[in-house]
């Protein structure tokens, strides 16, 4: 039997479609765009001002588009077979849970995952002005990974709870709000409150948003410090 069957019939799919070659090209070309936009208007500027304003806008945007990865594509992908009653269908076969889930996973996030892989090699052209560190970068191409991963797995994990799909996706918008906002809006209140003394790490590690501020080296070499 083939490892991960539906995982495999998947990428052969996806390899046929053209969508797949589109959405590759559009993202690289979109944030391409953005980029020269952004270096235009800041000519006047020093190189080092230049790079870190391009590698600012770049990776928050690509963070971004990753965080809400999981609203869009995977939220409604286990509930949408609930639905039509065809879920059951598939456990009849030899399949296990995992096969399952993550065949699903490549099924709906697969184009999503290409677009990410298409940019991360151009988060790394404001290396060539020289205001960026190699360091930063490699932290960054994590961060956005591990923040894509994570948007679709929670995505995954609420559609295999719920079966609206309006309901699917409201909830897994308002977890990742509550991970990546409120969770360090609490930390941050209770610290200006007196209740602690600073704002705990405990309330800031969930925060994909905590993770994007500590892939920069300052933040990076005081953390370790």
């Amino acid at each position: 039997m083939t490892f991960l069957p539906i995982v495999a019939r998947e990428l052969r799919v996806a390899a046929r479609r053209p969508s797949t070659y589109r959405v590759r090209s559009g993202a690289a070309l979109v944030l391409i765009l953005l980029g020269t936009w952004l270096f235009l208007m800041k000519q006047n500027e020093s190189r080092q001002a230049i790079a870190l304003g391009l590698f600012c806008m770049s990776t928050g945007g690509v963070v971004l588009y990753c965080l809400l990865s999981g609203v869009r594509y995977t939220s409604d992908c286990l509930s949408e077979e609930k639905r039509e009653g065809t879920l059951g269908l598939l456990f009849l076969t030899d399949l296990k849970g995992y096969d399952v889930v993550l065949g699903k996973l490549v099924a709906t996030s697969l184009n999503g995952f290409y677009a990410v892989l298409a940019v991360v090699p151009i988060l790394a052209l404001p290396l060539l002005l020289g205001g960026v560190a190699p360091g930063e970068f490699g932290r960054m191409a994590v961060v956005v990974v591990n923040t894509l991963f994570f948007s679709l797995a929670l995505g995954m994990c609420v559609s295999a709870l719920s079966r609206s799909p309006r309901k699917a996706m409201a909830m897994t918008f308002l977890l990742i709000l509550l991970f990546t906002a409120l969770l360090p809006a609490c930390g941050a209140w209770l610290a200006l409150a007196g209740k602690t003394q600073q704002v705990s790490k405990a309330w800031l590690l969930p925060s994909a948003g905590f993770s994007y501020y500590q892939a920069f080296d300052v933040p990076y070499k005081l953390g370790k410090a």
